[in-house]
């Protein structure tokens, strides 16, 4: 991780998390891909609160150019955290059987907390680098803490067959943002070379391999990509996110292609 990534997981926490670590010094092209970085993944109001909270900072050295930039982006960005959002999975069984229990429970803290981590689960089989769903399954899992059922909730993410990308999700948290595993006792929780592995990958995407890997008609019969490597990236990311929601990658991965081929001009 360099010191770039660094700043940004630590203005992240203090932002989202009230959690203060001390910046690293640097020089101005990389606090603008910082802002870059935090513009990507969604997350540059929390950034800018803790920009906010550090600025007495001896090392948080930002032009007032920066800081009127960081300032608008913020003010222009949207925190609010999506609530009561119903969210639906790919693999007709698995969602037959997530209406079942929806229809069965109605709205609670429970079921909401479920459905921020199905969000961030069909993101991660999607495209697998924004934090911004994980921040707020972060915020959503402390300030309801008091109000979830953790018994219930470890029951539906078995019979969703969600257990291996809950653990990962869970094991994000306490790595990117430190918390203990008897704040996450809906799952078992184990941070290891697999999950060091997957968060650099989080933070070392480009912005290029989120370009939309939607298909144009070319001039001649054959489909072709607005980014002639996005599609072989998603065939491969989705591979390599398979054996953590086996049940659901696969269909994910075809409703997509399905949803990038209606978009091919008639």
């Amino acid at each position: 991780m360099d010191i770039i990534q660094r700043n940004f997981l630590r203005l992240l926490k203090c932002g989202a998390f009230g959690q203060r670590e001390q910046i690293e010094p640097m020089s101005a092209w990389k606090w603008r891909r910082l802002y870059q970085l935090s513009q990507m993944h969604d997350v540059t109001p929390w950034v800018y609160d803790g920009i906010v909270a550090c600025k007495e900072d001896f090392f948080l050295k930002l032009t007032t150019e920066q800081v009127t930039q960081w300032q608008e982006s913020a003010r222009l960005a949207d925190t609010e955290i999506v609530k009561d959002e119903e969210q639906r999975l790919t693999n007709p069984l698995l969602n037959h059987q997530l209406r079942q229990l929806t229809e069965k429970e109605g709205e609670t803290p429970t079921l909401e907390l479920l459905y921020n981590i199905i969000r961030l689960a069909r993101y991660i089989l999607t495209q697998g680098i924004n934090m911004r769903h994980l921040v707020e399954l972060g915020i959503y899992l402390r300030t309801t803490k008091d109000q979830i059922n953790y018994e219930q909730l470890s029951s539906w993410i078995k019979k969703l067959r969600m257990t291996k990308i809950t653990r990962l999700e869970a094991a994000l948290l306490i790595h990117f943002f430190d918390f203990k595993e008897e704040e996450i006792p809906f799952t078992t929780v184990k941070v290891n070379k697999d999950t060091i592995r997957i968060a650099d990958d989080i933070l070392n995407t480009t912005s290029e391999q989120v370009a939309d890997w939607y298909f144009t008609q070319g001039k001649n019969v054959f489909v072709s990509t607005n980014n002639s490597g996005a599609m072989m990236w998603h065939v491969r990311h989705s591979a390599k996110y398979m054996s953590y929601y086996p049940s659901e990658a696969v269909t994910n991965f075809f409703a997509n292609l399905a949803h990038s081929l209606s978009h091919i001009e008639e």
